[in-house]
Parts: C-alpha cells; sequence; structure tokens
C-alpha cells in the first residue's frame, strides 16, 4: 500500500476544518433580546463537563472528506496479476547522443530495439507495454496497448538526440512509468543505484545495459581568434583507452585553412593551432576519422570581419566606459569605439554620420541613437518609454542562480551588487535569472529582436570594476555571450543542441533540417519562429524571401566518454533495499481511486438521504 502522490495528502487539513465547525456549532449560543424585564436573575450553574455529541452526519462526513483525500493522494495497493489479466510494462528508453554510437553494424539504439522485441515476445498474451523516452525531458511515445504492430513502429521511430541525457529527464520518465508492473530500462550506462530503488517501491526494474566501445573522438572547442592578427585554435579529445588517428579539416567557407592527420593518445586532449585565417566569414571544424558519435565531430565558429565597425559607448561612470571598452575590444579587435557621458552626448548627422554596428548604454538610455543593435546595461526607468522595456525597481545584490532552463552552468552562486527589476517582453529571450531577497526569480539577462533590431538586457550594475574583477568572471562570460550575440550575423546563428532559438520571420517559414526532411512553422505575433535543435548540423529557415542559418554544435564531456565506466556498485543497503523493491514490485499496482470516489458519494447519498428525511419531519429550520 502506497501513495502516488503523496503531495496532496495536504488535503487532509479539510478533516481538521470540519472538526472546528462542529465544535464551534455545538457551543453555547449568545441571544440577543430587547430587555431583560421579563427574566429573573439566577446563579450561574456549576461548570461541569460537556461532552460532545456528534450525530453520524459528521461521521458521513468525515468519510466523505477521508475518501477524497486518499483518492487525490492516489492511495494504491499492490496485488498478484489477475489471472487471465495481462500485466502492465513500461520501455523506458535514453535517446542523449550516446545511444547514437555506432556498436558492430549497428548503433546503441539498436541494440535496445532488438532487446526490447525480446522482451516483448517473451511476455504472456495479453500483456500490455507503453514506451517512454527520456534526453532533456521525459516524453511518452506510446501509452499502453497490446497491439504489438504500434509497438513495433513506435520502437522503430526512436531517434538518439544530439543532447546529453539529463538524470532529471529519468527520474521523470520513470515516475511516469510509475503505474506499470515492470519497468524495462535500456540505456548505455546504469544510473544511480538510488534511482532504480525509488522506481522500484512500486514496480519490478529490470536495467539492460547496450554498447562496449570507447572509439570516439570529438571537438571540444573552436576559436577562430582575430583575422590577420591572432592564431585560430581547435581543441580535439580521445575518449578511447587506446591510441586513434584523428583527420582533422578546417574550412573557412569554401577555402580550406587546415588540413592534418595526427595520433592522439588515450583519454589526450590536444589543442591544435593554426592561421591567422585571412578574413572573417564562418569556420567549421571537422573530425574525417571514422568513429563511435558523429554529431561531436563538427563545430562551428564565425571568425569577425576585419572590416572596421563603429561601436558607441554611453555611461555616466568613466571607470565602466573604460572597462567596456576594454571588453568590446577583447570580443573584436577590429571595433572603432567611442566612448561619451550621456549628459554630453550629441549624436552626429549628416554626411559625416556614421552608422554604428553596436551602441551600448549602461544606466541610461538616449532614443535619439540609432544602432544596429543596442545593448542596455544596468537600465533606467526612461528605457521603456523607447522600447518596451520596464523597470520596475532597484535592488541593493543579487545571486545569479543559473541560465532560463534551470539546468546547471557556469553561472552558480554568483553574487551581484546593484540588480534593476527588469519586466522583460514577450519578444525577448530570458538568457539568465537572478534571486534576491523577496524576489524568487528575477531576470538578468535577454535578448531579443525589436522594430528597429536586436536588443540585448543585462539587469545588473557593472560599476567597481565588476567585469574585470577575477571572482566574477561569469557576469563576463554573460556579457561577452550577449555581445557576440548582437553582433553576430544576422542571418547565422551558431547555438548548441537543445537551445531554444528565435528566427525572424514572416506567417510560415519552412525548416529545413539536418537529415533533409522539411516542417512548417508558423511565426507568432511577435514575427519570429522558434525552433529547438536536437540533432547537430546546420538548420535553414525560410520565411518571406529570407533565409536564416541555424548552426548547432554538439559536445558534452560525459555523454561524448561513450565507454565511461558504470555507477560504483550500491552499498549493502542499498542492494538489500533494491531486491526488496523487485521482490515486492512481482505484484503489480492497484490504484484505489475509483473505489474511493464511490465510497465518497455514496456516503455523501445517506447524509443527503437523512437530511432530507430530517426536512420532512421537522421542516427546513431544524436542519
Amino acid at each position: 500500500m502506497g501513495l502516488l502522490n503523496p503531495q496532496n495528502v495536504i488535503y487532509g487539513l479539510s478533516l481538521a476544518l470540519l472538526v472546528l465547525i462542529y465544535l464551534r456549532s455545538r457551543s453555547r449560543p449568545t441571544i440577543e433580546v430587547s430587555s431583560l424585564m421579563l427574566f429573573d436573575e439566577a446563579p450561574a450553574p456549576a461548570a461541569s463537563v460537556r461532552h460532545v455529541r456528534i450525530d453520524p452526519l459528521f461521521w458521513l462526513e468525515m468519510l466523505t472528506l477521508a475518501a477524497l483525500t486518499f483518492a487525490i493522494a492516489g492511495l494504491y495497493v499492490m496485488r498478484p496479476p489477475s489471472p487471465g489479466h495481462g500485466r502492465s510494462h513500461a520501455l523506458v528508453f535514453d535517446l542523449g547522443a550516446g545511444m547514437s554510437a555506432r556498436e558492430g553494424a549497428g548503433t546503441r539504439i539498436d541494440q535496445a530495439r532488438q532487446q526490447a522485441v525480446e522482451v516483448i515476445d517473451q511476455a504472456p498474451p495479453g500483456d500490455e507495454f507503453s514506451v517512454i523516452a527520456y534526453a532533456l525531458e521525459a516524453q511518452m511515445r506510446h501509452p499502453q496497448t497490446a497491439n504489438l504492430a504500434d509497438l513495433r513502429k513506435a520502437l522503430g521511430d526512436l531517434v538518439p538526440m544530439a543532447v546529453p541525457a539529463r538524470t532529471a529527464a529519468l527520474r521523470a520518465a520513470l515516475i511516469r512509468a510509475r503505474s506499470a508492473s515492470e519497468i524495462d530500462l535500456f540505456a548505455d550506462r546504469p544510473p544511480a543505484p538510488a534511482i532504480l530503488v525509488d522506481a522500484g517501491s512500486t514496480a519490478r526494474v529490470n536495467f539492460h545495459p547496450v554498447g562496449s566501445g570507447d572509439s570516439n573522438l570529438a571537438i571540444v572547442s573552436l576559436d577562430p581568434g582575430i583575422p590577420g592578427s591572432t592564431r585560430a585554435r581547435a581543441e580535439i579529445r580521445n575518449f578511447s583507452a587506446r591510441p586513434l588517428p584523428a583527420e582533422l579539416a578546417i574550412d573557412l567557407g569554401n577555402s580550406e585553412q587546415f588540413h592534418q592527420t595526427m595520433m592522439l593518445a588515450p583519454r589526450e586532449q590536444v589543442v591544435v593551432g593554426f592561421g591567422p585565417l585571412p578574413a572573417g566569414g564562418l569556420l567549421r571544424a571537422r573530425i574525417l576519422t571514422p568513429d563511435a558519435i558523429d554529431a561531436d565531430n563538427t563545430r562551428y565558429a564565425y571568425a569577425p570581419s576585419e572590416v572596421a565597425a563603429q561601436v558607441l559607448v554611453l555611461s555616466p561612470d568613466a571607470a565602466v566606459r573604460d572597462d567596456i571598452a576594454r571588453v568590446l575590444l577583447a570580443v573584436n579587435a577590429n571595433f572603432q569605439i567611442e566612448t561619451a557621458d550621456p549628459a554630453k552626448y550629441v549624436a552626429p548627422s549628416g554626411p559625416n554620420a556614421k552608422p554604428l554596428e553596436l551602441a551600448v548604454m549602461h544606466d541610461c538610455y538616449l532614443p535619439a541613437v540609432k544602432a544596429e543593435s543596442t545593448l542596455l546595461i544596468y537600465p533606467p526607468r526612461a528605457a521603456k518609454n523607447g522600447i518596451g522595456i520596464s523597470v520596475d525597481g532597484t535592488l541593493v545584490s543579487a545571486d545569479i542562480r543559473g541560465d532560463a532552463t534551470g539546468e546547471s552552468t557556469a553561472l552558480n552562486s554568483l553574487a551581484l551588487g546593484a540588480t534593476r527589476i527588469v519586466a522583460i517582453p514577450e519578444w525577448m529571450d530570458l538568457l539568465a535569472t537572478a534571486t534576491a531577497t523577496g524576489h524568487s526569480s528575477i531576470p538578468i539577462a535577454a535578448v531579443g529582436r525589436a522594430a528597429d533590431g536586436p536588443v540585448g538586457v543585462l539587469a545588473y550594475d557593472v560599476r567597481d570594476h565588476l567585469l574585470l574583477a577575477p571572482d566574477h568572471l561569469d557576469a563576463l562570460v554573460l556579457t561577452v555571450d550577449l555581445i557576440k550575440q548582437l553582433t553576430a550575423p544576422h542571418d547565422i546563428l551558431i547555438v548548441p543542441t537543445g537551445a531554444d532559438v528565435s528566427v525572424p520571420a514572416t506567417g510560415t517559414a519552412r525548416v529545413i533540417q539536418p537529415d533533409a526532411s522539411v516542417r512548417s512553422v508558423a511565426a507568432d505575433k511577435w514575427g519570429r519562429v522558434r525552433i529547438r535543435p536536437l540533432q547537430a548540423g546546420r538548420y535553414t529557415v525560410e520565411s518571406g524571401g529570407v533565409t536564416t542559418q541555424v548552426l548547432a554544435n554538439y559536445y558534452d564531456a560525459a555523454e561524448s566518454d561513450v565507454g565511461a565506466k558504470p555507477q560504483a556498485e550500491p552499498s549493502a543497503p542499498v542492494r538489500k533495499a533494491a531486491a526488496a523493491s523487485n521482490a515486492q514490485s512481482a505484484k503489480e499496482v492497484q490504484p484505489l481511486v475509483f473505489i474511493l470516489i464511490a465510497l465518497a458519494l455514496i456516503a455523501l447519498t445517506v447524509e443527503s438521504a437523512m437530511l432530507i428525511g430530517h426536512t420532512c419531519r421537522w421542516g427546513m429550520r431544524h436542519v
């Protein structure tokens, strides 16, 4: 016996409320009269212990509330499968990038499918199966069914994604499978024993490991450097326990910049230098040597243009202007930067005025300044008059919590100084949030496309050399990433796989995916389509005669390590708990929701009949 949703037991407080109501109704009432002339004074009776007389209606109401509380909490019992009644199974599949690793003539997901088919074929007639998959999140791919043709089609539709398999997604998948009497988990690495013990409390869990090879190479990073000035770098890693050759080719547009085969020692990670690049443009690095995973063999980067671009930095603080200029030159040494106090700045006009590629405004906003892209740092309240970003107040301090997805990132436990409370409009994408006293989540970084061009927002103040302080490196990384997004070409977006991407579009956009499949996506009211690249490679978005390239990079050290060692063996208490759970879970879960609801309805029916009887006997005033 147990509860599927134990947090809902809180509804049992309604029982205590019912008792309080009855105690209140049984207390001596106070009656108001117009005069005491007709009453005789009498001594108060001696105090005596009074027993509350509770009528059957009270117990019927208690029964109703208790039954409904346990129904909401998901009360269940464990029982053996009924004779002649099929058992329920849940087939849970890891669809992380590691499951795409080649093993012999197939892949790891092919091995998982084969093992799943064997489980289905060995099951008694009448057993039902559901198919659940997980990577970034858990998905029900097919509900419970005994139709073998539908099951085989659902298994054939399973395709690994170029993303890591999250532990939280595995837990969510096992929660979805909790109603099954038996769970079969197919993955290339065993989960933590505690996860299996938790899932085994309601179902028997069978883990089916797949894959044994470790021959995988990966491109860890690609840095284009500064064209004509500094060398570019590519970092590659050998995840195998033996030496492997790696043929690396790097192209700038259609021009090959580097092509060499090298031998990497076991578990070695090397940095390959090349260049400087002759010009800016799209840079692509590829590992041409066949290995286990294809997704981490290609990586894209954009080399900044060698053409001088005009950038304007406005701030009332001279030290802040100097710090921001240093950061901008680190991003692109070809920037021609002008700094000014916003109180004294006059926008140039006439033929001598040069177009601005980027305007950075700290603690100020000048609507007269027009640029292709705008970055607002610590925006004032006046910003809402021009762009639609409203500032609702200022916090003395805040702590960066992580990115908008809620996953753990490098932005962790970082204390910021003064931070604006900014209301991010719907047309912007949230990049990072923070916590503060009295605020569980406040946005601190966002980017989007307004009518006049891309706009980025950083809500925290960068005074006191925040961007140059060694203990605030994460704030600098967030600032640099946002500057790169704003100054990158608008028709080329380089993103990590699994990230949500917004692309300007009109009407319906045509999206061509890396596997050459095509799908249509409707634009929202802000004139953009949102896609989530789950495969590495090139996505082409066509809308209104405009083509945008979305290039998705994949690398994850844990997922790319296809030969990673399994989880440590569980301790004796954990093994004992797992064995007890599996012994118990030979039975199947029998929810009692319908029985409890029926019991509550019967109690309500009896109570209604009693009230009708009282009404007929004594009248409405006595009910």
